[in-house]
């Protein structure tokens, strides 16, 4: 049974992490996923003399990246308690975005929040989030140039891939297992340049080398802070930045279309379907070697925790995998069937799953899958 959902996704700095979860439990959210990792920011480094030679080093700032999913007329009322709790006006202190999605499955009662509190709407829209998967250790270099042209501030984390690496035999040696996964929120006039130009350094269009796609956002409060380095005047340019933001009302100011370089090469972008499916650790590889009979051949997992806040106990197990998949929309229905063939949604995976819509997505594509 498909309902239509919300997503929000909060990422805060690590020392506020606690600020979050005790607004969480004062005002009744039940459930919600934890995962940590990091987003770079920009550092001077060097001494005086040898200011000639000064680069600008990365500085990773441990984050911690929360999710939860609740009907659709109780996002403002997250998005609000999150910006409050996590003082997101302060540059530095993090992001906070929702997504439209779709279910797939029951889901228990209390998983997915619902308040009757209205707020006033929040937040900025016309954003459009990309999602990119990386071999471990490529994340940085594209995080650098989006910082260094003020595009977005990036979030990293880390994930597992399986797909081509599993086909190559012998050969999967030169393609690590461990991935980086890279997700940052822009203008959505932006978009595609900056889709263009991350596949472009990432190398995306080499075999081997990830994927990555553009998801649509619905309302969102994003970090300004690219840089450590101190403000020489009363306000730092990341806080005139986030004033302006509130000044406007909207980011259209911020977007960055016409400075980015147009590129001539033709991209072969193809659109789907994003299949998020969450179950207790160690269970996934099961699920995607099930989904492997309809043609379901790459994913990437990563790792989270899932926190109850509940007086009775939770139904679900902490430990969590969580596997991203990217499928054509004609296949949704028979890899729904497979879930179902397997009893992804019992007691045996406790798995939820929902779906998104991808409007655009770029991975490496062979002579011979271009010509079907």
């Amino acid at each position: 049974m498909k309902q239509k959902m919300s997503r929000i996704t909060a990422i805060v700095h690590r020392d506020l992490t606690e600020s979050v979860i005790s607004a969480f439990k004062k005002n009744g959210i039940l459930y919600y996923h934890l995962e940590q990792g990091r987003y770079p920011v920009l550092a001077k480094r060097g001494v005086w003399f040898l200011d000639f030679y000064q680069n600008q080093s990365i500085i990773d700032t441990p984050v911690s990246i929360f999710e939860i999913l609740c009907e659709e007329k109780s996002e403002n009322f997250l998005l609000s308690l999150i910006r409050d709790s996590a003082e997101l006006n302060v540059p530095g202190h993090g992001s906070v975005y929702s997504e439209s999605i779709n279910s797939v499955g029951e889901t228990p009662i209390g998983y997915t929040f619902t308040s009757k509190e209205k707020r006033e709407p929040i937040g900025f829209t016309g954003l459009t989030g990309i999602f990119c998967v990386l071999p471990r250790g490529s994340a940085e270099p594209i995080a650098r140039l989006v910082l260094q042209n003020g595009i977005a501030v990036p979030t990293i984390s880390f994930g597992t891939g399986t797909g081509l690496r599993d086909r190559l035999g012998l050969l999967r040696i030169t393609i690590p297992k461990e991935k980086e996964i890279l997700k940052l929120v822009v203008h959505s006039s932006d978009s595609e340049h900056v889709l263009d130009f991350m596949i472009e350094v990432g190398r995306l269009d080499l075999p081997g080398r990830g994927f990555i796609f553009e998801f649509p956002v619905g309302k969102g409060l994003l970090n300004t802070k690219v840089s450590l380095e101190g403000p020489k005047q009363a306000a730092s340019m990341d806080q005139i930045i986030s004033a302006l933001d509130q000044l406007y009302g909207n980011m259209d100011w911020r977007k960055k279309s016409n400075q980015f370089r147009i590129s001539t090469r033709h991209r072969n972008y193809f659109e789907g379907v994003n299949l998020v499916l969450n179950c207790k650790e160690e269970m996934m590889e099961f699920v995607t070697s099930a989904l492997r009979k309809v043609g379901v051949t790459s994913s990437t997992i990563s790792l989270n925790r899932l926190f109850h806040t509940g007086i009775t106990d939770s139904v679900f197990t902490p430990a969590r995998e969580v596997a991203t998949v990217l499928i054509p929309k004609k296949n949704l229905t028979e890899v729904i069937e497979v879930l179902n063939e397997i009893h992804f949604f019992s007691s045996s995976f406790e798995g939820i799953a929902y779906t998104m819509e991808i409007p655009r997505a770029f991975s490496y594509q062979s002579k011979k899958s271009k010509s079907k």
